[in-house]
């Protein structure tokens, strides 16, 4: 029994626990404001530093990736614009009207065939298209009617001629020295029965994609092998060389290369990647970003702007300086707080400690009273099945009696072989009152507490074997409905065989009166779970009392006929099994009394069956 409530003993913990509260909240009060002051001048430059120096890390971080993200977006459209023509000079290559003319340049094939390359080279907006001999002899241009036409001229010291002679195909950055106009050539050569007849080539410009770069955030430039420019969004930038070495400050003095080109004004940004430039006046730093071009000399070079680094650090900064100083003096208020709160707390938790006690003391109680009930209600049980029982074995005993008197006859007579059968008869007889014994201490024991596979099959066997003389007394009809393989539950045996014992008993004394006295068990599996009910053929339950079936002390029976604690029991048995149990009227299939059906959770299969 749990002891009674000491209130002096708990009033005088209370207050000296309050009183220690209040000396160290004294002499938290001493202190406040130099702490208030040490937050304020070391704490917020400290965290706001630190605050900055990790989002400068994170934005750093996250530029470099986006620098080569949008690096390699750039990369995609310049080789698409460089190979979006790169078919065409192989096409015409294999062209028979273009092996023709080079065989032999008629007139009408030279004027046809310009013609033709005039539709194609608009159709593609190439800046030129032209076919030339071995020589380097251009006999056909579709810009052979233009006043920079390339008819005539000869293109033999062009690297992509010679690439194409060489190699079957060229390619070639360059300004071009009839048109001014710089381009980049594709040249393929033609051949025919095994000998070069010349090269067909296709000159591109850039404009189109300088344009689609001029919205771009970032600054772009294309440059060749020996660092010069000629591809860019930036105007000003075109045809100018990088630099070879770069200047440690702003200004920039302009300067030249050895092939009289000036050097972009670019000056050391603090870092190998980084750029400085002066723009309008201010110094703006970049995030420098180079891959090279594949299958060419280029390499394409983006800047991006590192602001949004700075910008980060600078609201990071300044947001924990902020934060720093609201929890300082967060910190100061909660000082001059801190003694009248620790005084109310140590009262507090020193009655949540007892009240915790009592709790645990009450509730190990209650749970000794509940496994004393349960075993009462099992032995209630046991009680109300003994006259039953009694029957079952005194007609064993009076059997045997029997047998006993007829061996000592039959002994005397001589007649071994009947003694013989008489005495099986006997043995027989007390391994049947053995069985009934043994069921009978099974059920009476006190269950183990732990969960574990169970067969449903045997345990519903077992409860009717132990309700086997009331049920016949009674004169009760069972019917079953179970699987022919093994179902196994999560659950204990012992307190499975309770719950059904309890749930059989009651549907038999509620047909106790009824003109059909039947009761049906079902046990079906699905998605895991097992149900197991019990139906019978009695008046079922009012819809008023469905509610409060597992009331504990709750009982639709007659005054000296039950507790109400079965139903209780072994609700609770179910829950700790971790299934439910659940009331309800017969419906359509079943016989039109009380259902109660238990909803468990199918266990593991089993090698062998547990034995009974």
């Amino acid at each position: 029994m749990p002891k009674p409530f000491d209130g002096t003993r708990t009033d005088s913990i209370a207050q000296g626990a309050a009183r220690g509260a209040a000396r160290l909240a004294a002499l938290a009060l001493e202190r406040p404001r130099r702490l208030l002051l040490a937050l304020l001048l070391l704490g917020v430059p400290l965290a706001a530093a630190l605050a900055a120096g990790w989002a400068a890390g994170q934005a750093e971080t996250d530029l470099h990736a986006h620098a080569h993200a949008q690096l390699a977006l750039y990369d995609a459209n310049l080789r698409a614009e460089l190979e979006r023509h790169a078919a065409v000079p192989l096409a015409l290559a294999q062209d028979s009207e273009v092996t023709a003319l080079l065989g032999d340049p008629t007139p009408e094939r030279i004027d046809r065939m310009n013609r033709k390359l005039e539709g194609i080279g608009k159709a593609l907006g190439a800046s030129a298209l032209y076919i030339m001999d071995t020589s380097g002899l251009t006999l056909t241009a579709s810009n052979w009617n233009g006043s920079s036409s390339f008819v005539g001229q000869n293109f033999a010291y062009r690297p992509y001629f010679r690439m194409a002679i060489e190699r079957g195909e060229g390619h070639h950055f360059a300004l071009g020295t009839t048109s001014f106009i710089p381009g980049y050539y594709t040249a393929h050569r033609v051949v025919a029965e095994n000998r070069t007849l010349g090269a067909v080539v296709l000159k591109v410009g850039f404009d189109r994609l300088e344009r689609a770069w001029v919205p771009s955030p970032e600054k772009l430039l294309v440059t060749d092998r020996d660092g010069m420019v000629f591809i860019t969004n930036v105007e000003d930038w075109r045809y100018h060389a990088l630099p070879r070495r770069l200047p440690i400050a702003l200004p920039v003095v302009p300067e030249g290369t050895s092939e009289g080109l000036d050097v972009l004004p670019w000056a050391f940004g603090g870092a190998a990647d980084r750029i400085a430039i002066a723009e309008n006046g201010v110094e703006r730093r970049y995030l420098l970003a180079s891959v090279a071009v594949p299958g060419g000399d280029w390499t394409l070079h983006s800047l991006t702007s590192r602001e949004p680094v700075s910008g980060r650090a600078q609201v990071a900064g300044l947001l924990a300086a902020a934060a720093m100083a609201l929890a300082a003096v967060a910190a100061y208020a909660l000082a001059l707080r801190r003694a009248a709160f620790a005084e109310r707390l140590a009262v507090q938790e020193e009655a949540r400690a007892e009240l915790e006690r009592r709790v645990a003391e009450a509730t190990a109680e209650l749970r000794e009273r509940e496994n004393e009930l349960t075993q009462a209600a099992k032995l209630a049980a046991l009680g109300q099945m003994s006259a039953g029982i009694a029957h079952e074995i005194n007609q064993p005993l009076a059997a045997m009696r029997s047998f006993a008197d007829n061996a000592v006859v039959l002994l005397e007579r001589g007649r071994t072989e009947s003694v013989r059968d008489n005495l099986g008869e006997i043995a027989g007889l007390t391994d049947r009152m053995a069985a009934i014994t043994r069921q009978l201490k099974g059920f009476a024991r006190r269950a183990s507490g732990r969960l574990g596979p169970v067969s449903a099959n045997g345990a519903v066997g077992q409860a009717l074997s132990l309700l086997e003389a009331r049920l016949r007394r009674d004169d009760v009809t069972v019917e079953t409905d179970l699987p022919a393989h093994t179902v196994w539950v999560t659950g204990e045996d012992v307190r499975l065989q309770q719950v059904l014992v309890n749930l059989i008993g009651n549907a038999a004394d509620a047909v106790r009166g009824a003109p059909v006295r039947r009761l049906r068990i079902t046990l079906t599996t699905a998605d895991d779970v097992a149900l197991l009910s019990v139906a019978d053929s009695g008046t079922g339950i009012r819809d008023a009392d469905l509610p409060r079936m597992f009331v504990p002390f709750f009982t639709t029976k007659e005054a000296g006929e039950g507790l109400g604690l079965g139903l209780s029991i072994s609700h609770g048995i179910v829950e700790d099994f971790g299934g439910s149990l659940t009331a309800a009227n017969g419906r359509s299939g079943l016989l039109g009394g009380a259902v109660f059906t238990m909803r468990l959770k199918v266990a593991e299969q089993k090698t062998m069956e547990q034995p009974s």
